[in-house]
């Protein structure tokens, strides 16, 4: 996706989300690799511990959303971000210490790499297909979002 094409997508989500009231922004991130989605899995004594979850996180101030993407790709994963290719949707949703959040998710290409976990967020990692899906924990908004992706592959 052309950078001026993805800040328009930007430019849209934000408004549409302040003038729902929400402020706070989180992004999800998509990676294939040999027809497989990257997943990780959240360290035990976290939000959500012990679910697999797509890498992402919170969107900081004046950052942009791939930025955001891009950070949170390489603080999780040690895999670096090529582009983001296409914009999946976005949900709502309340955390420990936030009444509503819009979570925002993107399909990425990333660099050739070995994926390297963050130390103290999570714990493990896979590849799936849409096979191996319902054998993993997760939560169940993020089973339907990883459920659409696999299964579009």
């Amino acid at each position: 996706m052309r950078p001026e094409a993805l800040a328009r997508i930007e430019r849209r989500l934000r408004t549409e989300a302040h003038r729902d009231g929400i402020n706070d922004f989180v992004v999800g991130v998509a990676v294939f690799r040999q027809r497989r989605l990257l997943v990780v899995r959240r360290v035990p004594d976290d939000y959500n511990g012990g679910l697999y979850e797509l890498p992402g996180g919170g969107v900081e101030s004046g950052e942009t959303f791939a930025d955001c993407a891009a950070r949170e790709l390489l603080e999780e994963t040690g895999l670096r971000l090529r582009g983001i290719t296409e914009f999946l949707g976005g949900i709502d949703y309340a955390t420990r210490t936030k009444a509503r959040v819009r979570k925002f998710s993107f399909v990425a290409e990333v660099e050739p790499g070995e994926v390297e976990l963050a130390p103290g967020e999570h714990d493990d990692y896979a590849w799936i297909d849409a096979n191996e899906l319902e054998d993993l924990p997760m939560a169940p908004d993020m089973r339907a979002s990883v459920r659409s992706l696999v299964h579009a592959i």
